[in-house]
């Protein structure tokens, strides 16, 4: 195994590739642009995959530990190599054979032995595209006001956490977040000043958020944060920070004065512990939007957390 390992901003190749000498004159050739991992046989090349996740990996049609078509299909199957782009390395010059790879997902295919050149122009062109569609993804999964993920990007998260929790059994909280009267706002000092509500939310979510959080904007005036490791009321610590610092936001009406109104959040939270586990994502879900409904029912502006009476109101509403 060659394992020279990603050392700056470059991009990270993977080769698997069983003959020794054709592995190593690949990576000095590419060590030059790009930082390089190397392995002889499928297994170390999954699992090398899978712990750096490189950006493209050169992958050699015929290994003896397994077909590369196999490999390809572990890539694809496994959410962290998904969307890895593959290249194939072939001796083998038989259309049905090549366009076997290219139906089964790899993005190229390269004769053994190529010249530097042509390697590199379809190294690069692969990376180019990878770019591309990983940037489409992140526009098709991100709110275009606030920045946060969207709908989409939440359901997936929601169910990759909720199985996370569940296999290695820790907490994970859902909490959902609802800007108070939204509706009035919008119909009364128009849609301007109601983005502006919308996204002091979503300033105060992101600066309260840790690295291991996820938070999405679910609809109009709805925000969900999902939070592993957390109880429900750990946290309830949290949605009290952001109902707290939301409090202190000013909004101002579209000739420039201050409104006369302070901005303030209802908040349902639920969690999936060990000694209350959820089955699936929707009952998480549902538990959090019961808890949600009675924050709106017991007057706004508060915090409730499943199953347990609403936090103490605040002294001051509007």
């Amino acid at each position: 195994m060659q394992r020279r390992g990603r050392t700056s901003e470059r991009s990270l190749l993977l080769i698997i590739e069983d003959d020794a000498g054709v592995l190593e004159s690949l990576s000095d050739l590419l060590a030059a642009r790009f930082d390089v991992l190397g392995a002889a046989d499928a297994g170390l090349g999954l699992e090398l995959a899978r712990e750096h996740g490189p950006d493209l990996i050169l992958l050699d049609r015929f290994l003896p530990s397994g077909d590369g078509l196999t490999v390809l299909e572990s890539l694809q199957h496994d959410s962290r190599t998904e969307s890895t782009p593959v290249i194939f390395l072939t001796g083998d010059a038989d259309e049905a054979t090549l366009e076997r790879c290219l139906e089964k997902g790899a993005v190229d295919f390269i004769h053994k032995p190529a010249s530097a050149r042509e390697l590199m122009a379809r190294i690069d062109r692969a990376l180019r595209q990878s770019e591309q569609q990983r940037r489409l993804q992140i526009l098709a999964q991100t709110d275009a006001l606030t920045g946060l993920a969207n709908f989409r990007a939440l359901s997936v998260r929601l169910e990759e956490e909720l199985r996370r929790a569940q296999r290695y059994g820790y907490s994970l909280s859902v909490v959902v977040i609802d800007l108070d009267h939204l509706k009035a706002i919008n119909d009364g000092m128009g849609h301007d000043v109601g983005n502006q509500a919308i996204l002091a939310l979503a300033e105060q979510l992101k600066g309260n958020l840790r690295e291991s959080d996820f938070a999405a904007r679910f609809g109009g005036d709805e925000f969900i944060a999902l939070l592993p490791h957390q109880t429900a009321m750990e946290a309830a610590v949290f949605a009290e920070r952001i109902r707290a610092g939301l409090r202190s936001v000013g909004v101002q009406k579209g000739d420039g004065r201050p409104a006369s109104f302070g901005l303030s959040v209802s908040v349902g939270i639920a969690d999936h512990t060990l000694e209350s586990p959820r089955d699936d994502a929707e009952t998480l879900m549902k538990a959090a939007d019961a808890a949600l409904y009675e924050a709106k029912r017991e007057g706004r502006d508060r915090v409730v957390v499943f199953g347990r009476p609403a936090l103490s109101p605040p002294a001051h509403q509007h």
